[in-house]
C-alpha cells in the first residue's frame, strides 16, 4: 500500500503514525509544497486540494516551499492557502501567515558569488537554456538552467539531458571547493539552491514549537527536499516528531486516512459527560 512512503526513524513507530500514543499530545502537519503535485509538476488535483483543505480546518498545517512566496500562492488554490497556519517559503527563510511576512531571513550575497553563479550558468553545455536561469531572494539563489519560469515539456527535456550529462553534480562540488561558507543543493530534479550557512532549515522546526509548544510535529517531504535543502530540520527533528518521504498526493491521501480515523476515534461522543474528555484536544 505504501510502495512511494518510507517512515524515518526520528521517533518510535510501531504503529500507523496517525493513531498517536498519546492522545493528549496535538500533531502539527508540515507538508512539502512540490509532492502536492503529480510527478510532472501539473496543477494540483482539485479532489486533493478539496481533501487538505478539509483536513487543514481540523489540524493547524503548514506549507514548505523551495519557491518563493509570490511563486508558491501561485501554484497553491486560494481556498487551500487561506487553511494554512502559515507557508515557510525560499526554503524556509521566510515565514509568512496569510499575506503578512511574519519572519525573514537576510543575506546579501558577495559580488564573488554572484560572479561565480553567473559563470556556471555562462559555461553550462545545455543547448537550450531559457532566460531567467537564476531567481535571487533574500538568502537563497535558485539556479535552473532549463529557465527559472518554463513549462513542463522544457523541465522534461532538461532533466533527460541532465541524466545524462550530470552537470549539476560538478556545478555544486566546484561552488561547494570554492565557498565552504554556503550551502549548495538539489531543491528540484533540474535546479539548484544555494544558502549561507548562517541559515538553517532547522529554524522552521523552531518557529513551528513557538507556536505550538507541545506539539509532535509530522513532516511528509519528498525525497529531493529531505535529502537537500531539508535535510538540516530532519537531522534536528525531536525523538516524537516524524519524517515520512512521500512520492505525491496518492501518499500524502492514505496516510492522512490514518490521521483522520485517528481523530474520529478521540472526539468525544454526544452522550457523554464532557468532564471525561477534558484535554483530549490540547
Amino acid at each position: 500500500m505504501y510502495s512511494n512512503t518510507n517512515f524515518d526513524t526520528v521517533g518510535k513507530v510501531t504503529v500507523p503514525y496517525g493513531i498517536p500514543q498519546d492522545k493528549q499530545q496535538v500533531n502539527v502537519f508540515l507538508f512539502d509544497a512540490n509532492v502536492l503535485f503529480d510527478t510532472n509538476h501539473g496543477d494540483m488535483d482539485h479532489t486533493f486540494a478539496d481533501y487538505l483543505a478539509e483536513f487543514a480546518e481540523q489540524r493547524s498545517c503548514y506549507l514548505l516551499s523551495n519557491l518563493n512566496y509570490s511563486e508558491t500562492s501561485s501554484r497553491i488554490p486560494s481556498s487551500l492557502r487561506r487553511r494554512f497556519a502559515g507557508i515557510f517559503a525560499s526554503a524556509g527563510t521566510e515565514f509568512w501567515r496569510g499575506t503578512e511576512l511574519l519572519v525573514r531571513h537576510e543575506h546579501d550575497f558577495s559580488d564573488e558569488v554572484y560572479e561565480y553563479v553567473a559563470r556556471m550558468v555562462l559555461h553550462s553545455a545545455y543547448p537550450q537554456k531559457q532566460a531567467p536561469l537564476i531567481d535571487s531572494g533574500s538568502a537563497t539563489l535558485r539556479i535552473c538552467l532549463a529557465g527559472t519560469r518554463v513549462g513542463r515539456t522544457a523541465k522534461r527535456t532538461y532533466l533527460t539531458w541532465e541524466n545524462e550529462h550530470r552537470e549539476l553534480d560538478s556545478f555544486m562540488s566546484s561552488f561547494s571547493r570554492r565557498f565552504p561558507d554556503h550551502v549548495i543543493c538539489k531543491d528540484t530534479e533540474t535546479s539548484l539552491l544555494i544558502a549561507p550557512n548562517s541559515f538553517s532549515t532547522a529554524q522552521v522546526q523552531n518557529q513551528m514549537l513557538r507556536r505550538h509548544k507541545a506539539a509532535r510535529i509530522v513532516a511528509y517531504l519528498g525525497k529531493t527536499a529531505a535529502s537537500g535543502y531539508a535535510k538540516p530540520m530532519c537531522d534536528a527533528l525531536l525523538s516524537q516528531n516524524v519524517l515520512s518521504t512521500v512520492a505525491g498526493p496518492n501518499d500524502i491521501s492514505q496516510l492522512l486516512s490514518y490521521e483522520k480515523r485517528s481523530m474520529n476515534a478521540i472526539k468525544p461522543k454526544a452522550a457523554a459527560p464532557v468532564r471525561l474528555f477534558q484535554g483530549a484536544w490540547q
